[in-house]
């Protein structure tokens, strides 16, 4: 009877977090064709504005494509967890969630078409804690330069294909209410045995490359038509890409017996910040 309960309760934590998931990609998706469709009915009435080459440009007077921009972004992302969340499952921890919450910033300049930036995001899957006092919580972050081109960088809306390359860090912090010793660093201890015995708190860190190709929407909002800064509001969808298993370590010490997943998943971030033309 014990057995037949927590296999049930096991499934109705599997339909719940696949409920979960499937509601967060409805709303990265919604929350995208929301700003997208935002950005294209502002219909300000078009006057000739002169950029700084000479060249005249049609677009609404409050509202100008973005040259350059320091921001602020916040979201969210889906990551790989199945082959963690197994290994927790059998060191009597509860799964993490795929679903991550953003927060970051970056900057942006443009010579022409072309689109040169720098963005730094962090994302936390929050804390799961069992009845028995085993916890586990995933968080990530990353750097990336990026490089893009600006399809339309004489238009209303700034729509720029761009590719981020960089480095980024997985952390699980995992331990246990009762405290006891951790998993020793000499010999190198296994992904499972720092699991099996964390102690009051232990961190695993996996270190990966980063690729994310994306699609950044942004538009400069003026106070006045021959303002030439303003606010910056824009959107950036994507999919973050690890091409390789993380490097984990623990205590500085590498670990083997580490989970398949990479740290790879769809990305999508909304933006505001300063800027100018």
């Amino acid at each position: 009877m014990p057995t037949r309960r927590r296999s049930h309760t096991a499934h109705v934590r599997l339909a719940t977090r696949t409920a979960s998931r499937r509601a967060s990609e409805l709303l990265l998706l919604a929350l995208a064709a929301a700003v997208v469709v935002s950005m294209l009915v502002l219909r300000p009435q078009p006057v000739a504005a002169q950029d700084a080459g000479g060249e005249r440009c049609r677009c609404a007077a409050p509202v100008l494509p973005t040259r350059w921009s320091l921001f602020l972004s916040t979201g969210g992302a889906l990551t790989q967890t199945d082959g963690l969340n197994a290994l927790l499952g059998a060191a009597n921890y509860f799964a993490v969630s795929d679903d991550l919450i953003s927060v970051g910033g970056g900057a942006f300049t443009s010579w022409g078409p072309l689109r040169l930036g720098v963005e730094h995001v962090r994302m936390d899957a929050g804390e799961e804690s069992t009845p028995a006092g085993r916890h586990a919580r995933l968080e990530a972050h990353y750097t990336v330069a990026t490089v893009g081109w600006d399809f339309r960088p004489r238009g209303r809306l700034s729509l720029a294909p761009a590719l981020g390359v960089g480095r980024g860090l997985v952390t699980l912090g995992v331990g246990d209410r009762a405290g006891g010793a951790a998993a020793p660093t000499a010999p190198a201890p296994t992904f499972a045995e720092v699991l099996a015995t964390p102690g009051r708190t232990s961190a695993l860190r996996g270190s990966h490359w980063v690729f994310e190709p994306m699609l950044a929407a942004e538009l400069l909002v003026l106070r006045r038509a021959d303002a030439r800064r303003g606010i910056t509001v824009g959107v950036r969808g994507g999919y973050r890409l690890a091409p390789n298993r993380a490097d984990w370590t623990y205590r500085g010490v590498a670990v083997t017996g580490t989970p398949l997943d990479q740290a790879s998943g769809p990305v999508l971030r909304l933006t505001i910040g300063v800027g100018g033309r």
